[in-house]
C-alpha cells in the first residue's frame, strides 16, 4: 500500500498535464466511435483521480474542458474525422478504472497515447472486404434470395465495401464515401443482373446495404439521448440519417443513370 501510495505520488500530474492527457483520452474514444457520455465520463474520471474538478462539454466533433472558478481555463480539441473501432474504446474504458493507481509518468502517459492514436484498427482492408462480402450475401439469402443472388450479393457486397475503404484513404466527406459505395452498389448490381437474368435486383441491393447501415451512430445517438446529452443525439442521429441518405442517393444515381442510357433491366 505504501510502495503504491509512493508511485502514485511521483507520478501526480500537473493541472495542465492532467488536461493534455485528457483531451487526448477523450480524443482517441471519440475517432473510435464512443457514445459522448462515456467520452465525458472517462475525462471527468481521469481529472478528478489528479485532484482536478473540470467542467467538461463533449459534441461529436469537439471538446472542450473548461472550469469557472478563480484562476480559470480551457482546452479545445477540434475532431475532424472518426471511424468505429469497438477494440480502441475498450482499451480505453479498461484504462479509465485504472487511473486511481496509474503507473506511468506524464511523458510516458502521452507517448504511449499516441501511440494508441495513431494504430492502425486490428483488421485489415481486405478482412473488412470479405466480412462485407460475406454478410451481404447472408442478408441476400435470408430475403428469400436464389443462388445468384447469393453470389451477386456476394460480390456486389465486397466491391462496393472496397469502394468506400479506397476513397477513406484521401479522407473526404463521409457524405461522399457512402454515396460512392452506393453507387458502386447500384453498377455492381446492374451487371450482374445483365449477365444472369435470374438474379433479383431487390435481394442483391438490399443484401450489399446491409454492412453499410449506420447502426452505430444510430445506436449511440439514442445513447445519448437518454443520457441527457441532447444535442449530441441530435448530431448522431442526423449524422446516421445523412449516411443513409448519401447511400441512398448513390443507389438511385446508379440505377437512374443506367435507365437513361437505355439499359432498362426493369422490363
Amino acid at each position: 500500500m505504501g510502495s503504491e501510495m509512493c508511485i502514485r505520488d511521483r507520478n501526480k500530474m500537473t493541472r495542465d498535464e492532467t488536461l493534455k492527457v485528457a483531451l487526448m483520452v477523450g480524443k482517441i474514444l471519440l475517432k473510435s466511435g464512443a457514445e459522448t457520455y462515456r467520452v465525458e465520463d472517462t475525462i471527468n474520471r481521469f481529472c478528478i483521480a489528479n485532484g482536478y474538478e473540470v467542467d467538461i462539454f463533449v459534441t461529436p466533433t469537439v471538446i472542450i474542458l473548461g472550469n469557472e472558478q478563480v484562476d480559470s481555463f480551457n482546452c479545445v480539441s477540434r475532431i475532424r474525422y472518426r471511424t468505429t473501432n469497438l477494440g480502441m474504446i475498450s482499451e480505453m474504458n479498461d484504462m479509465s478504472y485504472k487511473f486511481e493507481r496509474w503507473p506511468m509518468s506524464y511523458r510516458g502517459t502521452m507517448a504511449w497515447l499516441e501511440e494508441k492514436l495513431k494504430a492502425q484498427v486490428p483488421y485489415g482492408k481486405w478482412k473488412v472486404c470479405l466480412a462485407s462480402a460475406i454478410a451481404s450475401a447472408s442478408f441476400s439469402a435470408m430475403l428469400g434470395g436464389n443462388s445468384h443472388d447469393f453470389i451477386a450479393a456476394f460480390i456486389t457486397g465486397g466491391i462496393a465495401m472496397l469502394v468506400l475503404k479506397q476513397i477513406a484513404g484521401y479522407r473526404p466527406s463521409a457524405f461522399w464515401e457512402n454515396a460512392l459505395a452506393g453507387v458502386a452498389i447500384g453498377v455492381v448490381a446492374l451487371i450482374c443482373c445483365a449477365v444472369s437474368v435470374q438474379c433479383t435486383m431487390e435481394k442483391i441491393i438490399v443484401g450489399a446495404l446491409m454492412p453499410f447501415v449506420p447502426g452505430v451512430a444510430f445506436t449511440n445517438g439514442l445513447r445519448d439521448y437518454m443520457a441527457g446529452d441532447l444535442l449530441s443525439g441530435n448530431a448522431r442521429i442526423a449524422e446516421a440519417l445523412l449516411f443513409a441518405a448519401s447511400i441512398a442517393i448513390g443507389i438511385a444515381f446508379a440505377l437512374r443513370a443506367w435507365v437513361l442510357w437505355g439499359w432498362d433491366l426493369w422490363k
